[in-house]
């Protein structure tokens, strides 16, 4: 039952970061799977670390989702 519930967490986190990546939030999107990334890596080695890492990820992708970030870039020459 803990893997189903895992799977579904993982399943709604990845479907937010398509819903950005869909309207055109690429910013947004790319910080969400480097955040996703990195979060994984530093909790890796235990089962309990990656679910921590996944539910911590889906819940800053809903903020994000909600509130995007303001990221400015340069503008070229």
């Amino acid at each position: 039952m803990e893997l189903a519930i895992i799977g579904v967490i993982v399943a709604f986190n990845f479907l937010v970061i398509y819903a950005k990546l869909s309207n055109k939030r690429y910013l947004d999107g790319i910080l969400d799977v480097t955040l996703l990334a990195t979060i994984s890596i530093l909790f890796s080695g235990t089962y309990a670390g990656l679910v921590v890492a996944t539910i911590a990820s889906a819940i800053i992708s809903v903020y994000l989702f909600f509130v995007p970030p303001k990221i400015k870039l340069p503008k070229p020459p």
